[in-house]
């Protein structure tokens, strides 16, 4: 029986699916099918769930939606991608509207060591049913399973083995609202053995007085030896609503650096993020930042899961909250009993500037082997007083004072960037943004 969440959209997507369910091959309907059974029997998740306790759906859901985007001229394209690159950023650039790649805006390296080409080119393909996870077009997880029987387009991009990618990659997503609209793109990476690849991802709505909802899943393949780098700079407006999902599957001896800021402006941030390390010797690290304002909800889950031995991970999420703003951080490290000699850290950091600011935090760790390093922990508090009393006796302004506070408690986040020019660039955002 589904879930009352959302009930009109509900009777939407079912109408939107119909129309398009024997669209494809056999293969790729029989997986749309089950994906949609799935949602249909599970439908939308509720704060019943013990992974949405804290974030209810039916505000952000409960309005009349769209699902065709809103035509734009060329000549708005190339304005929002002039406004939103990355100052001082020298790298290549791929441009999706509406989840299809644009050549016209796009600028890729030349030779075959990296392949771009539309999602939609290669699933009816085996190799995206090899690679996917999801096989049965679920997961588990419901609004996976919607984007898979919905999706229509997304990005490819596979690296060649060996390879290594001399620049990053600036992926900038566009996407034209006029009514309330309701996307599902769909993107997959795959770095094959030894190659190495920098991303680094915004996304932007033309839109004016509309709401803009995203479900979107990325699934990353990391093979052996490999190494992916990922950026992700969330910075939206008002009206939006993003749920985000990503799956990476490491390989031995890969690894896997994945750094989330979240800044205020979009009405629901939800992101997962699901490593699985999948090799001996593999390793992952995770940095996420969060500050959150107004009536802003920020939801980051994670879960890491050590399945073999000699494996390292290291989680590290900060956040800042003020006004009326809600954030909660949900880590699971999972530990195999044949993850022997596991390294596994997470540490979740909060600072509340408002009596009004919430937050729900809850690290957590399972393990099942008896030779490992595991620790996870959690703070939230308020500014030290005796650090602010220290700065103002020396001249320095209150509001200057929380700001050096504010960014002494961000620098951990930031400092583990190893790209200089993103660094500055979400430094500067976090400086506008206090």
């Amino acid at each position: 029986m589904a879930t009352n969440v959302a009930t009109p959209l509900y009777q939407q997507l079912t109408a939107e699916f119909e129309a398009a369910r024997n669209s494809g091959s056999e293969a790729i309907s029989a997986l749309r099918n089950n994906a949609f059974s799935f949602f249909r029997e599970k439908g939308f998740p509720s704060i019943r769930e013990e992974d949405w306790r804290f974030t209810n759906l039916v505000p952000f859901l409960d309005v009349p939606l769209e699902f065709t985007p809103a035509p734009v001229s060329e000549e708005e394209l190339k304005k929002a991608v002039e406004t939103n690159l990355i100052p001082e950023l020298d790298g290549y650039r791929l441009v999706l509207v509406n989840g299809s790649i644009n050549k016209n805006l796009s600028v890729l390296p030349e030779g075959d060591n990296l392949t771009v080409q539309p999602l939609k080119n290669i699933s009816d393909s085996e190799s995206f049913r090899e690679l996917t996870r999801y096989k049965d077009g679920v997961g588990g997880n419901s609004l996976v399973a919607l984007n898979t029987a919905l999706f229509s387009d997304g990005y490819y991009i596979e690296v060649k083995k060996n390879a290594e990618i001399d620049k990053p990659v600036l992926l900038l997503h566009i996407y034209t609202c006029g009514q309330n609209t309701f996307v599902q793109p769909r993107h997959m990476l795959v770095a094959n053995p030894s190659s190495k690849i920098e991303l680094v991802e915004r996304s932007v709505v033309l839109k004016q007085d509309s709401v803009f909802v995203a479900n979107s899943v990325c699934e990353i393949v990391v093979k052996e030896n490999a190494r992916v780098s990922q950026y992700l700079i969330q910075y939206n407006q008002k009206n939006e609503r993003w749920l985000n999902y990503t799956h990476v599957n490491q390989a031995r001896s890969s690894r896997y650096d994945n750094y989330t800021v979240t800044l205020p402006g979009s009405d629901l941030v939800r992101n997962n993020l699901d490593v699985s390390l999948n090799g001996t010797t593999t390793e992952s690290h995770l940095y996420g930042l969060y500050l959150v304002a107004g009536n802003q909800v920020t939801d980051n889950h994670t879960a890491v899961h050590h399945i073999h031995p000699n494996c390292q991970s290291n989680e590290l999420y900060k956040g800042v909250i003020k006004d009326s703003g809600k954030a909660v951080f949900n880590g699971k490290v999972y530990v195999e009993k044949e993850a022997q000699q596991t390294n596994a850290y997470q540490q979740n950091n909060n600072l509340l500037l408002s009596d009004k600011a919430q937050v729900y935090a809850k690290p957590q760790l399972e393990i099942f082997a008896d030779d490992v390093k595991c620790s996870h922990g959690c703070t939230i508090g308020q500014f030290n007083p005796e650090s602010l009393f220290y700065l103002r006796s020396r001249g320095i302004g209150e509001e200057a004072s929380r700001k050096l506070l504010i960014e002494a408690f961000a620098f951990d986040i930031i400092d583990k960037f190893g790209n200089e020019a993103v660094k500055n660039y979400v430094r500067e955002l976090l400086y506008a943004n206090l």
